[in-house]
């Protein structure tokens, strides 16, 4: 095997899945020695990276979806980065599974399982799949609420949404009982009271009530 040979089946950012070379190129003995030879990097189990590639952010996201359940998305904190908020930086890839059977576990992925009926609605950013931007502050609420108004003020900077976005889905989202509603709805509180425009407050939020 050649390390050219398996460049044109890596995903877009570089991770390969080993559904996908075997048995195109190799069989699954020829994968094992791949790795045994040092020319493949296993990322997670059936993921891996070419030896002269070097691993990038959105390579461990896209390997991270690679290895998860059919049907996962990136969620959360992981979601609003790939969004365009740096301060959602995190130590690990947070994923939604589907709901009808556990997701398993992966090194460095946290998954969490949607409490809705209706899956949250996703969509393709570079390549991989996500959450929507108003579905991630949500998710970002429920589960990281000491970095939720950093978030919430860089994903509005960025154009994902307005302010009223977020107050209508505050009030559909609070009749269900959503988890993040109570520490959303005190954010929005605090982002109503600052004085002046939406960028403003996007500084005032971000300079003086959370840490991150």
């Amino acid at each position: 095997m050649t390390t050219y040979s398996l460049t044109d089946l890596a995903l877009r950012h570089g991770s390969l899945l080993r559904d996908t070379v075997v048995p195109a190129r190799m069989s699954l003995a020829g994968w094992y020695r791949a790795h045994t030879s040092g020319r493949l990097v296993r990322l997670h189990p059936g993921v891996s990276r070419l030896a002269c590639t070097a691993p990038t952010p959105m390579m461990r996201l896209e390997a991270a979806l690679g290895a998860a359940m059919a049907g996962s998305a990136i969620a959360g904190l992981t979601a609003a980065w790939l969004w365009g908020a740096p301060s959602a930086a995190h130590s690990v890839v947070e994923l939604i599974a589907p709901p009808y059977r556990h997701p398993g576990r992966l090194e460095g992925v946290e998954f969490h399982r949607p409490t809705d009926s209706s899956y949250p609605r996703t969509c393709t950013v570079q390549g991989l799949r996500a959450c929507e931007p108003l579905r991630a502050i949500l998710d970002v609420a429920a589960w990281h609420p000491d970095r939720l108004d950093a978030v919430l003020a860089e994903l509005v900077q960025l154009g994902c949404f307005g302010i009223d976005a977020v107050h209508d889905m505050l009030r559909r989202e609070r009749r269900q009982g959503r988890p993040g509603v109570t520490a959303l709805d005190a954010a929005l509180a605090r982002w109503d009271k600052q004085p002046g425009s939406a960028a403003t407050g996007s500084a005032a939020l971000m300079g003086g009530l959370v840490t991150v």
